[in-house]
């Protein structure tokens, strides 16, 4: 798992076409129109895409892909014709008529910000190709959010920083990186909480920069705050080592023997489970498993994946007996 500091990284286009209205503003033919352009171009890919109208989606299937990344809460209960566009490998996804007619991303495990843009630009590049988008001389791309406008561009790395968290410097290091127009974010974005340690950092400005700056300052950011996560990593050791090593233990106990797991209590120990595997205390033999447990875990996909819709006490039943599967299988101590 390397030193698992950095989880995924991500990078997002924002586009729109000339000629239209916002998505808030279309009109069904219009929304249609757009979703039908987007599609078009994307089937010229090696790669296959499948669609999903969002009209199509039950409450259920649009939570689970909303939990995995693929989609976004304004994309579920924004444009009532907005769909999501995902390739097979499910790193690529398209949403269109959300915010904008177009917000394509590309998620990738890992410190990989360089290759998830050169794979997002790729797709930008083919839908652009037949289409013609708003762009201006002077501003760049022009988008629904001022924010936006500019590259449209946002690059992103989800990152796990127990060390900083528990030695209570997470504080001063994000208020050095703000200075540096990033923002930090919980793991779902604006306005979401941190669970298990985990944080979304991300360039705040698109207007002014290139994408090669903004790709550069962000993953400056990145570096940085890695640096400092693995310092505090190894102070947190050297300061309490017995205690952090009974708190890994006990969360190993809690994942492998649980009857029952709240959401909450299991990103809490899981967080722990996944410190374990960095210090040597524990041995992960499918990192990629271990990781997909974080989503796998949230309610919508449990429910998802058992055919049936369940109350929260069946969920967490649920939960701690998938963990306990996985993480017997794939961690020892």
């Amino acid at each position: 798992m390397e030193n698992n500091v950095v989880i995924s990284s991500r990078v997002r286009l924002a586009r729109n076409f000339a000629g239209y209205k916002f998505p808030a503003h279309l009109d069904s033919e219009s929304s249609l129109a757009i979703t039908q352009k987007v599609y078009s171009a994307l089937s010229q890919s090696s790669e296959k895409y499948s669609i999903m109208r969002i009209s199509d989606m039950s409450d259920l299937q649009g939570e689970a892909l909303k939990e995995l990344h693929l989609i976004s809460d304004d994309l579920l209960h924004g444009n009532r014709y907005a769909a999501a566009i995902v390739n097979k490998a499910n790193d690529i996804s398209v949403m269109v008529n959300e915010e904008d007619h177009i917000r394509a991303q590309c998620i990738l495990p890992g410190k990989r910000l360089g290759e998830a843009y050169r794979r997002i630009n790729d797709v930008d590049d083919m839908i652009s190709a037949g289409n013609k988008i708003a762009f201006d001389p002077r501003l760049g791309y022009l988008t629904a959010c001022p924010t936006n406008v500019g590259t449209g561009m946002r690059a992103s790395a989800l990152m796990f920083l127990p060390g900083l968290s528990l030695t209570h410097s997470l504080e001063n290091c994000m208020n050095a990186v703000s200075r540096f127009d990033m923002t930090v974010r919980g793991e779902y974005g604006e306005g979401s909480d941190s669970e298990g340690y985990l944080y979304q950092v991300s360039n705040q400005k698109t207007l002014g920069l290139s994408e090669e700056d903004i790709l550069r300052n962000v993953s400056s950011a990145v570096d940085q705050i890695e640096k400092n996560e693995i310092t505090a990593r190894k102070a947190l050791l050297e300061s309490n080592g017995t205690a952090v090593r009974d708190a890994i233990m006990r969360a190993y106990g809690v994942m492998t023997n649980a009857y029952a797991l709240s959401a909450k209590e299991f990103m809490e120990k899981f967080a722990l489970v996944r410190l374990g595997v960095y210090y040597g205390f524990l041995r992960c033999e499918n990192g990629t498993k271990l990781d997909a447990l974080v989503s796998d875990s949230r309610p919508a996909n449990l429910m998802l994946k058992a055919g049936k819709n369940m109350d929260p006490e069946e969920r967490d039943i649920c939960r701690a007996k998938l963990a306990s599967d996985v993480i017997s299988s794939v961690v020892t101590k």
